[in-house]
């Protein structure tokens, strides 16, 4: 794989109940029913094409930013995971099996990648200067009281505050290096940040450790118990959708954030295909009353047809929902709306993925057969972290990846990449859509750069061949 990418060595030493009938096919449809554990198998969803892109290799679309613009760091290092994939005493979650200090050094890896400097606290002022320069702040950093906010995927944790077991979510090594990069490198207080997951429970892998290290961290999920704040809503800076007929609303630790991080999972989707940054952030959405609002979204989401059932029609056995219409190439997406919005990627300085342990879809919970097939990984943990300043440059890479791989051929299906265009080119976009998301009268421009590598071999992008424009894919492997 060396040579293949650019690369650097630079280490330190409910809408869950809606979304899994999405991924069955036939008579499995016909009820709403609960993956309790990876021994539940999730059958495999019914067959539709393989997803194919519209646009030929190394097209750029849409304008790159940061520091490097189009950059995307992928640190990869199998030995941060070391799970057997089964047992829970201890499960993924603990030391023992993911390893804080190589995932420390993947994060400040990628930091510097990102930040194209020779040390974290360097990079990270490079990083928070370049996002204020471009919001018309000036050359300024980070300043002391600003306050940050980091949406964490935490989509399986729909019950309880306890481990989750095998539900696949954020790992807690990455948010307690993450929460130590930013008191300590970044110079903000405890007080000042916030992890949060509007919709689900912030686990105790990651609650205990943030707390215990740091006191006055802040944890925000849909509850107000053992010791995390509830989301509620702001009323007073809507997201308005696509025909101005739906409207929700972001939590307050979003609204009097001065910046965010947005922290997805790496994985394949059951209505969009494949989930990463862009859709992390349905765990931002509230109704007017609190209640969870990501449901308002499927409609312009949905690409795969579900199996055994007409698009757009009810699933077959008559349940309670309707299957969305399926969306193709050029349709409206909501996720450009959500995004584009100034309290989502208005004030995002960073983006991650996290694939240490990438899982098949948005409700399977991690097993042996979420290894990849494909190299560098050949039948072993993905052991993987994203990084970049361009939420499309990264979802991009991202979907690069997802669908290269063998074992998601039936998941990354239907047109998948459909929003990135509508992202990328938001100012001029294929749907013809003019999106306003605060209906203020201001259209987006250009939210990032969208392209697809040469190919699953080499791994290279337009900046990679030495062109001037798209994107730069910088692989950072331990010393």
């Amino acid at each position: 794989m060396k040579g293949n990418v650019t690369m650097t060595s630079n280490y330190p030493t409910s809408r869950r109940d809606f979304l899994k009938t999405s991924l069955l096919g036939g008579a499995a449809a016909m009820a709403v029913w609960r993956l309790p554990s990876a021994q539940a198998a999730e059958s495999a969803p019914a067959a539709q094409p393989h997803f194919s892109p519209s646009d030929p290799v190394n097209s750029p679309m849409g304008v790159a930013f940061g520091v490097k613009p189009g950059r995307v760091v992928w640190a990869f290092d199998p030995k941060a995971t070391s799970w057997d994939g089964t047992t829970n005493d201890p499960g993924w979650w603990d030391d023992r099996n993911t390893h804080p200090q190589v995932v420390a050094g993947m994060l400040s890896g990628s930091i510097r990648s990102v930040g194209d400097a020779a040390s974290d606290k360097e990079a990270w002022n490079k990083i928070f200067t370049d996002f204020n320069q471009r919001k018309g702040k000036g050359a300024v950093g980070y300043k002391k009281g600003e306050k940050i906010v980091v949406k964490l995927n935490l989509n399986q944790m729909h019950d309880n505050h306890g481990n989750g077991g095998n539900a696949s979510y954020i790992a807690p090594q990455l948010v307690q290096s993450l929460l130590r990069q930013l008191v300590q490198e970044v110079g903000a207080a405890p007080d000042d940040i916030t992890f949060y997951d509007a919709l689900r429970h912030v686990p105790d892998t990651i609650f205990d450790r943030g707390t215990k290290d740091f006191p006055g961290v802040h944890f925000v999920d849909s509850t107000s118990t053992d010791g995390r704040e509830q989301a509620a809503p702001d009323k007073t800076k809507p997201l308005v959708l696509g025909r101005g007929d739906v409207t929700l609303y972001f939590p307050t630790c979003v609204t009097r954030a001065d910046y965010m991080i947005n922290v997805a999972g790496l994985k394949g989707h059951g209505l969009a295909g494949m989930t990463v940054t862009a859709k992390n952030h349905l765990g931002s959405l509230l109704t007017a009353t609190g209640a969870p609002g990501a449901r308002e979204m499927h409609a312009s989401i949905t690409v795969k047809s579900f199996g055994g059932g007409r698009p757009g029609g009810p699933p077959p056995g008559g349940a309670r929902f309707e299957a969305p219409t399926t969306q193709g190439m050029g349709s409206y997406n909501g996720l450009v709306d959500l995004n584009g919005h100034e309290q989502t990627g208005g004030k995002t300085i960073l983006y991650m993925i996290d694939g240490l342990y990438a899982t098949q879809h948005n409700e399977f919970r991690l097993a042996p057969v979420c290894k990849w097939e494909s190299a560098p990984f050949n039948g072993n943990w993905t052991s993987s972290l994203f990084a970049s300043q361009d939420g499309v440059a990264i979802d991009s890479v991202a979907l690069d990846f997802l669908r290269n791989e063998p074992t998601l051929t039936t998941i990354v299906t239907g047109a998948v990449d459909n929003y990135l265009h509508e992202m990328a080119l938001a100012n001029q976009a294929p749907s013809k859509t003019r999106y306003q998301p605060a209906k203020d009268g201001k259209v987006l421009g250009s939210l990032g750069v969208h392209e697809h590598w040469n190919n699953a071999t080499e791994k290279k992008y337009s900046r990679n061949l030495g062109k001037g424009a798209g994107i730069e894919l910088v692989e950072v492997r331990p010393a």
